[in-house]
């Protein structure tokens, strides 16, 4: 049985007499790309919250390779492997794209206390810089500030700060929000190349892509998970038909 890194169970979190997240359940296997689809305020962005450390949910467990962590705060959670892509957003517009990268380094190797100086002397971590730059297909852009990239290049880089804490586990919310075709259709194989070496967690409202790099899908609706299965198993359900997919056809 293939072993789960992420376990919800009966999750719950009401905002008022809104509940954003109610009774949820979902596992997510090791090495697997899971998608999380729905429509609109479905949940999704509080669930990835929860997830996260951002939000504590009000009553359910969140176990994270077997781990119990529903109230552990977020930092403590990307020491031990758990990361979302846009917690690092703010990248520095003054440093390199190389720089940047080194510093995440170094931000997981435990001396992200350090003066900038000694990290210099430290060739290894511009090497693993370097490493992730070329992964990321920043690999041409090493030299150039932060401030230079376009927007695709910037999500890019975010995807990089985020494995360079080697996560165990990967939350993309919408990695390819506000990009043009050409630069979605870049992101598309840099996501399925994480494919069996870091567990993905995608939120994307793009369900061409969501189809073609998920290995299952879980759909959310009003709060709760209404199916979860391979994509020919969500094309076929007549529920996810009903609540959200409609009469759209996915190739």
């Amino acid at each position: 049985m293939t072993q789960a890194v992420l376990e919800l169970r009966e999750l719950v979190k009401r905002f008022g007499g809104l509940a954003a997240t109610d009774h949820l359940n979902l596992t997510v296997h090791a090495g697997e790309i899971h998608a999380l689809i729905g429509p609109n305020g479905a949940g999704k962005t509080t669930l990835i919250h929860q997830i996260s450390g951002a939000i504590v949910p009000d009553s359910g467990r969140i176990l994270f390779d077997g781990k119990e962590v529903t109230r552990m705060p977020m930092h403590d959670r990307v020491t031990i492997g758990l990361a979302r892509s846009y917690q690092i957003t703010n990248i520095f517009n003054n440093l390199s794209v190389l720089d940047n990268l080194a510093l995440a380094v170094q931000a997981r190797a435990g001396s992200s206390m350090r003066f900038w100086r000694p990290v210099l002397s430290e060739q290894s971590l511009f090497d693993e810089a370097y490493a992730i730059a070329r992964q990321i297909g920043l690999g041409n852009r090493t030299g150039f500030p932060g401030a230079s990239l376009a927007h695709g290049e910037k999500r890019r880089l975010e995807l990089g700060l985020a494995l360079a804490t080697k996560p165990k586990l990967l939350l993309l919310d919408e990695p390819m929000a506000g990009m043009g075709q050409e630069e979605s259709a870049g992101i598309v194989p840099l996501i399925e190349n994480l494919r069996g070496k870091v567990t993905v967690l995608l939120v994307e409202h793009d369900m061409d892509t969501v189809f073609r790099v998920a290995d299952r899908i879980s759909v959310l609706v009003s709060g709760r998970i209404i199916a979860t299965g391979t994509p020919d198993d969500i094309r076929r359900n007549p529920e996810v038909k009903k609540a959200y997919l409609g009469d759209e056809v996915i190739a």
